[in-house]
């Protein structure tokens, strides 16, 4: 009765990351989600016939993302103290993509889309799985399955909303189960791939053949629908039903929240506004998460600025590009391919000096450690934050003369 031990372990402790994993990985077919919590969705199925599969509770990232294990197969050791919120990499660049329409789409120069695209244009991948927007519903957050690499400039920015993601795969696993996958997702999802190409299931047998190229983007939380609804309804002041397209980085560099009517007109939200709106709509997983970036991908990518929510304050320009994070072989063909054939340019970078993500992250997982709620696993067992906490409304204060209104 394994979806039973799932609500009790993952779903009641407010652990669930929305990543989507347990819909992919059951072999019944039977799990579904009603807004962003999993259900079982064949009206004569009961927990009690799951029998003893233990499909979705062994590839769930929500209470243990199995970070150790993972590093273990993928590099041979876990990652040392001094890698705690970086990972294991061999190294670290400045890039940023050659084409300038995903240059000008993205919001951090467009790496990441750079490669996917050579992704499916040099290393023969069928399928990208990205974040994109519900068609009957564009300011949501939907999964998109993308098959032209021109359609991911439309999916090139980041996106600060939960929806569940990895089950889009089931249909490329069942309809196209030959078909080459490459995904970009946050800490969450990239763990659960990599607990699912771990698994000695036929849905671990499929992402281990065909998921072949893993990127994700540094993450220091994510967001309810309802936190871009309200930016929408009380910054924007429009309804969210006539909203045609959002964007959440559009313009110059570090962006605002861009969003189009069905009046044709368009409206903009300051960014670091709503980053302070959004810090009231997460959910309690997506607060004490352990991980700023999993350190599991294969290409790992942050803004290379270290601070958009300054940026986004003072109206700070600057030449966009992003720090990319090589980990794998397998990332490291894809950054080579995605150079020799004028995708992505880069250069080398210094890590040194503060990530406000980085640090808000580091701050709230510190203050959760102490609470005594259940939180998830950290990627190095035992191990927890010694600072002075520093509350995350401090971290992004509104500047002066600007009040929440």
């Amino acid at each position: 009765m394994t979806f039973q031990q799932l609500e009790k372990d993952v779903l009641e402790p407010e652990l669930c990351t929305v990543c989507g994993a347990c819909q992919l990985a059951c072999p019944a077919g039977v799990i579904g989600f009603d807004g962003l919590d999993p259900v079982l969705t064949a009206e004569d199925w009961t927990a009690s016939d799951c029998g003893d599969c233990t499909d979705c509770l062994d590839v769930c990232p929500g209470a243990d993302p199995g970070t150790p294990a993972t590093e273990e197969r993928l590099f041979g050791r876990t990652r040392t103290v001094q890698e705690r919120w970086t990972g294991v990499f061999t190294e670290v660049v400045a890039g940023h993509a050659v084409d300038p329409v995903v240059y000008e789409a993205s919001a951090s120069g467009g790496s990441l889309t750079a490669l996917l695209q050579t992704a499916m244009r040099e290393l023969d991948v069928a399928v990208v799985l990205s974040m994109g927007r519900d068609e009957r519903e564009p300011w949501r957050a939907a999964p998109a399955l993308l098959r032209d690499p021109d359609e991911l400039v439309e999916t090139a920015q980041s996106t600060y909303q939960l929806a569940p993601y990895l089950g889009a795969l089931r249909r490329v696993m069942i309809e196209e189960p030959d078909a080459k996958v490459a995904m970009s997702g946050v800490a969450c999802h990239i763990q659960a791939m990599r607990k699912l190409q771990a698994m000695d299931t036929a849905a671990g047998g499929w992402a281990r053949d065909h998921v072949v190229l893993l990127v994700e983007p540094a993450c220091s939380s994510s967001t309810r629908p309802e936190g871009t609804a309200a930016v929408i309804r009380e910054r924007a002041h429009v309804l969210p039903d006539s909203v045609v397209r959002l964007r959440y980085r559009e313009g110059a560099y570090p962006g605002d929240i861009g969003i189009r009517t069905d009046d044709g007109e368009s409206h903009r939200v300051a960014f670091w506004q709503a980053v302070r709106d959004f810090a009231g709509n997460k959910t309690h997983r997506c607060l004490s998460c352990g991980d700023w970036m999993s350190g599991l991908a294969d290409v790992s990518v942050s803004d290379g600025d270290p601070n958009i929510f300054a940026a986004s304050v003072t109206g700070t320009e600057q030449p966009k590009h992003g720090r990319v994070f090589i980990r794998t072989r397998a990332g490291a063909a894809a950054v080579a391919a995605g150079r020799e054939h004028g995708l992505l340019s880069h250069t080398p970078v210094d890590l040194t000096g503060l990530n406000l993500g980085l640090e808000r992250k580091r701050n709230r997982r510190a203050s959760y450690e102490r609470s005594g709620r259940p939180v998830p696993l950290g990627p190095i067992p035992g191990y927890q934050e010694e600072l002075e906490i520093v509350p995350d409304e401090k971290l992004i204060a509104a500047p002066a003369g600007e009040q929440d209104t």
